[in-house]
């Protein structure tokens, strides 16, 4: 099974509890020796996830949907195009959801990534109101500001987009809320002001959390603890929690990593 009551239950690793890592930036520079991920090469992809998989042994399948999207959008001049036809807000990230192309290519590379791990899926993508704004930034059309009734028209495009991963063995979907340079200003934003992500994840038996700079909040009250990036190379205290969810730093050291990871055993 797939859903987080499951893993939570059984971690796949056989640690005591569940570890969810954000490990991009670590295998960037440890596994790819800085060279980019390829996120458009499935195959290549494929055996960078087996790589990652055999150094840290998370218990699940990190997919970082946002990436998955940017190689497509850099494959595909005439999307960006599209995307731009119109400056109504919303009008960027409704076009690049409703992409057919841009749907296959994560559905085959999330099922493609999930059957080789054997360990379900986290899908990590920007939250409603971080991905209008950087749509339409790709698009040209930038927005200065997302309130939250954007954010909220913004939730029910993604929303329908998640309809259409139905079939994946998904266990999370976490909406990062953290900013990035050059994002448009931003409220705080709150799984409890996304109900179509909620309702059409709560019938799939899919959890959202929401992850901020030094939280993570979920739909059904489950607590993901979150690990901080100095746990990796100072001795921060493990917090409690049914699961932790954490991002190595691309300058953790190897030999710390593997310490700490046995720690989290």
């Amino acid at each position: 099974m797939s859903s987080l009551k499951s893993l939570i239950a059984s971690p796949a690793s056989g640690r005591t509890r569940p570890v969810l890592i954000d490990h991009t930036d670590y295998a960037t520079a440890v596994i790819r020796q800085g060279q980019p991920i390829p996120w458009a090469d499935l195959a290549a992809l494929t055996g960078h996830q087996g790589q990652v998989h055999a150094l840290l042994d998370p218990d699940a399948t990190w997919l970082d949907v946002g990436a998955v999207q940017g190689a497509h959008l850099v494959a595909d001049p005439e999307l960006v195009a599209a995307m731009g036809a119109r400056s109504r807000t919303g009008y960027a990230l409704r076009t690049l959801l409703a992409d057919e192309d841009g749907v296959a290519g994560v559905q085959r590379t999330a099922k493609t990534l999930a059957d080789a791990a054997r360990r379900p899926l986290v899908l990590s993508l920007p939250s409603p109101a971080r991905w209008l704004g950087r749509a339409h930034g790709v698009a040209g059309t930038g927005l200065d500001e997302v309130d939250p009734d954007r954010a909220d028209m913004a939730s029910t495009y993604i929303a329908e987009w998640l309809g259409k991963l139905a079939e994946l063995p998904v266990a999370l979907v976490l909406l990062d809320a953290r900013a990035r340079v050059g994002d448009p200003i931003a409220q705080p934003e709150s799984v409890s002001d996304y109900s179509a992500i909620t309702n059409i994840a709560s019938h799939l038996d899919w959890v959202v959390a929401l992850r901020t700079d030094d939280q993570v909040e979920t739909s059904d009250g489950t607590t993901i603890s979150l690990l901080p990036e100095g746990f990796w190379s100072d001795d921060d205290e493990i917090p409690a929690g049914d699961a932790l969810l954490t991002g190595i730093p691309a300058s953790a050291q190897p030999e710390r990593v593997l310490e700490k990871l046995a720690r989290l055993a």
